[in-house]
């Protein structure tokens, strides 16, 4: 059964190498490059690797395998590949012709919708805390409050790809975190995402790929749907509030984001460099910044994994810790900005 696992896992990982290796003339073809210049700081062109290896490597081999060993989860799974791959194709005609921001997102709520009307597996019917022995149903509203869930999601992790190995590295941890949650013979299909999340991660890391919003969307996508699909069916991940922790960070930062900008007479998605990744880094340099960054989305959910009865005191220590990060970078950032000031 191991091999069944690892072998998915590897071969995604390696067709992932190669794409990146050899895929860099297919991205100029298409346009698929992200040049410096203005807020774009880094130094040369650089290839956006996410959304062709979604669509080249994740969706076909998804589909491919359920395929070749059907099983229970065929159409969910098939389902979830679709979507993952609509939303890339979106988010790439988006980059080429800028589709204004409510038709994008009323866009991405009708393909979610559809799939989810489609396959009911995919609803969020039930919210459950306390390690599941709390809940309550969302009945009517459940199409509609999964559609926007997943709507904030994808943006939120769209908007927090800011720097090189944040998001990525934040799809490699969601997808490994699965994977370990999934039952076992829905396992070989995550491992499918996690080899690709894995050589992204490796090479976004450095600067030598960058998701685009193709790949940043696409994968919080397959991500999202994932999990809602997991946690119906998982001994793991066994209440809602443990995957509300899991994406809690970025999603908060964002509506934090929302709240100032609307209160400042600006559009709630007008870029800026007040999310939380660029304080954390004027204040304590990239590296730093995303050690800090991932501590504070996977040490909390990791012990909500192996201590369910404590998810809720750790959603809380998360919130109280964002909020004690946040004012301490923006202290110091307003501190040295006085200082040059004053000189």
């Amino acid at each position: 059964m191991a091999l069944t696992i690892i072998v998915p896992g590897m071969l995604s990982f390696l067709l992932t190498l190669a794409l990146i290796f050899k895929g860099g003339s297919l991205a100029k073809k298409l346009r698929l490059i992200d040049v410096p210049g203005g807020r774009k700081k880094h130094l040369h062109a650089t290839p956006l690797m996410g959304g062709l290896t979604i669509a080249l490597i994740i969706a076909p081999m998804m589909i491919g395998y359920v395929m070749i060993f059907p099983d229970y989860y065929q159409n969910a799974v098939v389902a979830i590949t679709s979507v993952g791959f609509l939303i890339t194709a979106l988010a790439i005609i988006d980059d080429r012709i800028h589709i204004p921001a409510i038709i994008r997102l009323l866009i991405s709520a009708l393909i979610f919708g559809v799939a989810m009307w489609m396959i009911p597996g995919l609803q969020i019917g039930i919210i459950s805390w306390a390690g599941g022995t709390e809940y309550i149903s969302l009945g009517r509203f459940t199409i509609l409050l999964t559609i926007l869930s997943l709507v904030a999601l994808i943006n939120a992790i769209n908007m927090a790809d800011g720097k090189n190995g944040l998001v990525t590295g934040l799809c490699f941890g969601f997808s490994f975190i699965l994977l370990i949650s999934a039952r076992i013979d829905l396992a070989p299909v995550l491992s499918i995402l996690v080899g690709a999340t894995f050589a992204l991660f490796f090479f976004n890391l450095n600067g030598r790929i960058f998701l685009g919003d193709g790949g940043s969307y696409g994968l919080a996508a397959l991500i999202g749907m994932l999990a809602i699909y997991i946690y119906q069916r998982s001994d793991i991940l066994i209440s809602a509030d443990q995957i509300g922790l899991m994406f809690m960070l970025p999603v908060g930062d964002v509506a934090r984001l929302i709240v100032v900008r609307t209160r400042a007479g600006k559009s709630p998605l007008e870029p800026d460099r007040n999310h939380l990744h660029h304080l954390l880094q004027d204040r304590i340099g990239w590296r730093n910044g995303l050690l800090l960054y991932w501590s504070m989305v996977f040490f909390p959910i990791t012990v909500a994994i192996i201590l369910p009865h404590l998810t809720i005191l750790m959603i809380l220590l998360s919130i109280v810790a964002y909020f004690i990060v946040l004012w301490a970078t923006r202290k110091s950032i307003g501190k040295v900005r006085t200082t040059r000031f004053r000189n």
